[in-house]
């Protein structure tokens, strides 16, 4: 899909479907999760899943941080008149150099002190037995729930949403049922729910691995020039993203250590609930914001390269993309600028 010449509304409502799809059946069967083992273990079990949270929030922002920091650089050279694919891959493999050394050391931080972190994050006698319980089969499956992230910018960068959403939905509907079948039918309660999500976020892995056998990929893994010069660009790119999730994640951190003190865990199996049902009116609006992402690099670019351009060449102008680009790149604003 040509993001330079190609119809604004369409490019716009298909890559936003996507991030819209994707985003919302994450949050959903964070919900489902905490509601399947509520159901199995009551207000413990889902005290149990507020205490475990943050790691989501950990383990997702550091996945935004390689796929948004590196996707947009990735956009912004693929912008450029040259479009230099081969320099533009150089980013693309910075990022996957970077989760697999940030996947490692979360990796081996959950395993080693998953006791500690919990402990940590609020949990407290049966309730820390039972979020280790839900932990240890994700345990085998962490670098995927940070691939994920970072897979997911990259394949709607490089024009291929409809896959990005189709792989985290079907991760995300096993798990839905997986939840069902593994906690109840097989009387696995909280180990079975993890199990579930688990699975789901490889099924999820596997699948967007198949855009690189697709005739359309332009994806390749390079040897990059400068890679820590480039690891920077990522990380100061993909900073403000990084942020706001694991400021959510803190945030949760504190007030599931005051809910146990103060009011124990029936509070926190009520405020469990309600940090998921925020979690799924944030990803509501995130998808408005990441949909102008891939596009709005490439106009960027267009309008440093074609300074003359009008407001009618500039069909992100037009579709809210102004915004987007001025608070990344306030230069914008300059004359002769859009």
């Amino acid at each position: 899909m040509d993001f330079l010449n190609g119809k604004i509304k369409t490019i716009y409502f298909k890559y936003l479907s996507a991030a819209f799809g994707s985003a919302l059946i994450t949050s959903i069967y964070s919900i489902v999760d905490m509601a399947m083992v509520g159901q199995y273990h009551g207000p413990e079990g889902s005290a149990a899943l507020a205490v475990v949270a943050p790691v989501w929030n950990i383990i997702y922002s550091f996945g935004l941080l390689m796929g948004i920091g590196g996707s947009i650089l990735f956009s912004t050279i693929r912008g450029k008149a040259d479009g230099n694919e081969r320099k533009s891959n150089e980013y693309f493999t910075a990022s996957v150099i970077g989760s697999i050394v940030l996947a490692l050391i979360i990796w081996a931080l959950i395993i080693c002190f998953d006791r500690q972190l919990l402990v940590f994050f609020g949990a407290q006698d049966h309730t820390l037995t039972l979020a280790r319980e839900y932990v240890r089969p994700i345990k085998v499956a962490i670098p995927f729930f940070l691939f994920n992230q970072m897979l997911v910018a990259y394949l709607r960068n490089d024009k291929n949403p409809a896959l990005a959403t189709g792989a985290v939905l079907a991760g995300g509907i096993f798990n839905i049922f997986g939840d069902y079948f593994f906690v109840f039918v097989c009387d696995m309660g909280a180990y079975g729910a993890g199990l579930a999500t688990a699975i789901g976020s490889t099924i999820s892995f596997l699948a967007m691995l198949s855009h690189f056998f697709m005739k359309k990929n332009t994806l390749r893994l390079v040897r990059p020039e400068r890679l820590f010069g480039k690891l920077k660009e990522i990380l100061v790119t993909g900073f403000s993203t990084f942020f706001i999730d694991v400021a959510m994640g803190i945030l949760t951190i504190l007030f599931n250590r005051q809910i146990m003190i103060y009011l124990g865990t029936n509070a926190l199996a009520v405020y469990g609930v309600i940090v998921n049902i925020s979690t799924f009116v944030q990803c509501c609006h995130f998808p408005v914001l990441r949909t102008l992402l891939p596009a709005s690099a490439a106009e960027y670019l267009f309008h440093i390269l074609f300074p003359g351009a009008d407001e009618a060449q500039s069909g992100l102008y037009r579709f809210g993309g102004q915004g987007t680009c001025h608070q990344r790149h306030p230069d914008l604003s300059a004359p002769g600028s859009v």
